[in-house]
């Protein structure tokens, strides 16, 4: 009988314990995250020199909207995810070779993209920034120099880039960041064009509100 209640004694014991560790890790992850608002500018293109040289194809302005999590590791170190919807894109002015037909016009990438970043703080403030990032392409679409506007099915669905920049957040919560995105997936579809290869280029300057 003894070694029953000795039993059922250890029992309980153990799983208020459990569940006072739970709770203060639970509690230590939510004071160590902060979720925030951010919108900005993108100035993208794309590096398709098998198709059409670099001198031909031009940056497209371009915006970005979503909210975004920061949790805290350290004092010095820090993750960032965001979901963001991204309008993208670049301008062609390519009149054809012997080989290959003209391409001239732009086109209209929509994206949901899925930044993972690690952050290190240099400074009160200041910090540096890099990750991979998911995109999902929404839509994507080709208008020619008559404004006659083209679904594009030789894009890929996903895009897979490198991300690197850095930011500054105010004691207010306000803060901006400027990153440069280099993608390193093939965003034509296996089979459109042997051999040849498109990767998107992104330069984004953004405004963010970190929630305290």
């Amino acid at each position: 009988m003894k070694k029953a209640v000795l039993l059922f004694s250890s029992v309980i014991a153990l799983n208020v314990f459990t569940i006072h560790v739970a709770s203060a890790q639970s509690s230590k992850f939510w004071n160590n995250i902060n979720f925030g608002v951010k919108a900005g500018f993108n100035w993208t293109s794309s590096n398709d020199e098998d198709r059409v040289s670099d001198n031909k194809v031009n940056p497209r302005p371009g915006f970005h909207v979503g909210g975004l999590a920061h949790y805290h590791l350290t004092d010095k170190w820090a993750l960032q995810t965001e979901l963001m919807y991204s309008k993208e894109g670049a301008l062609y002015d390519f009149p054809g070779s012997a080989t290959i037909a003209p391409y001239e016009g732009k086109t209209d990438l929509n994206f949901i993209n899925m930044p993972f970043l690690v952050q290190y703080m240099i400074l009160s403030g200041l910090r540096i920034q890099t990750g991979v990032q998911i995109g999902l392409v929404k839509s994507a679409k080709y208008e020619d120099p008559y404004n006659d506007e083209f679904e594009k099915d030789d894009i890929q669905k996903g895009n897979v880039s490198w991300t690197i920049g850095f930011g500054y957040l105010t004691k207010s919560g306000l803060g901006f960041d400027a990153r440069y995105n280099g993608g390193l997936s093939n965003m034509y579809k296996e089979g459109f064009y042997p051999g040849q290869s498109a990767r998107t280029r992104a330069g984004q300057i953004g405004f963010f509100y970190q929630f305290k």
